[in-house]
């Protein structure tokens, strides 16, 4: 056989065979690193129809074979969350504390004809994705710390993330976790500055644990120091035990809380940071999005 005929078999050869061999292999390779491992690659790597973990087994909350896959969700799967963070113990004291943390959303706050170009407001919301916009609790002023100054600030932010954001699979894009980092940072050091605006200068992120998709994630954030127009700010991010895909039911949750909780022993904190922000000059020029 000449070689242009060798070549045309190859292109003609069907492609499902060699994906679903190639698909094989690896799936072979994960499950000889463990059964925890295999678990979370069969339900979030591996179509249904190719997935046979035990629903004991496997780590998300059942859902019924009727409803839609994630990715062509409604927005209802949104509105279940949304309901779902209003059970979270820290959310309902960070709530109980309204005089001392003001509760935002800082997301719908911008303009739609800005937001849609927004990074984290615009580009990474969505179904599969960021499954609401982020709530921010922030409190500003002094706390009893010597080394605080008046303008130092905490901001505690709690989100979703859904599977579409993830590197390998099974598990969420590192860069994503230092994306969300620097845009709660930017909230936390809003209230140092006049303008209500920094940009970042420099930005350290310590990967702790991998990052899993399909779970609410807390952030906890605090200004360290302020001098003149630079600021320093340090973070770290929490995820709780629950799973929680984009089409739960929020009734089948609501039997355990304790699930919710971050001080709970399944609950992974992933990541920690450092940063620092500066106040630019042409800070005038810019759009505030996030003044106080």
């Amino acid at each position: 056989m000449s070689n242009i005929s060798k070549m045309a078999g190859r292109l003609l050869r069907p492609q499902g065979a060699f994906t679903l061999k190639t698909s094989s292999q690896s799936i072979a390779r994960l499950h000889q690193q463990g059964p925890a491992r295999s678990a979370v690659v069969h339900d979030q790597a591996i179509p249904h129809s190719q997935a046979h973990v035990p629903a004991s087994e496997t780590p998300f909350i059942p859902t019924s074979k009727s409803q839609a896959p994630t990715s062509q969700l409604s927005e209802s799967g949104a509105t279940n969350l949304d309901t779902l963070v209003s059970h979270i113990p820290l959310v309902q004291s960070l709530r109980d504390a309204h005089s001392t943390y003001k509760e935002s959303r800082p997301h719908l706050a911008i303009p739609p004809a800005i937001r849609q170009h927004h990074f984290v407001g615009g580009s990474l919301t969505g179904s599969g994705k960021l499954a609401f916009q982020p709530y921010m609790w922030l409190s500003t002023g002094k706390t009893g710390s010597k080394t605080r100054s008046d303008r130092a600030s905490t901001v505690v932010s709690v989100f979703h993330i859904g599977q579409d954001l993830c590197g390998h699979p099974g598990f969420v894009h590192g860069g994503l976790l230092s994306v969300m980092f620097d845009e709660v940072f930017a909230r936390c050091v809003s209230a140092a500055f006049p303008s209500g605006l920094g940009m970042t200068a420099n930005l350290n992120v310590d990967f702790r644990k991998p990052a899993l998709p399909d779970r609410v994630y807390v952030l906890r954030t605090e200004t360290t120091k302020v001098e003149g127009r630079k600021a320093w700010v340090e973070g770290r991010m929490t995820y709780l035990p629950l799973a929680l895909p984009q089409s739960l039911d929020v009734n089948s949750v609501m039997s355990d809380l304790s699930l919710l909780r971050e001080d709970h022993e399944g609950a992974v904190m992933v990541a920690e940071a450092k940063a620092l922000f500066i106040e630019p000059k042409f800070a005038d020029s810019m759009v505030s999005v996030y003044r106080n």
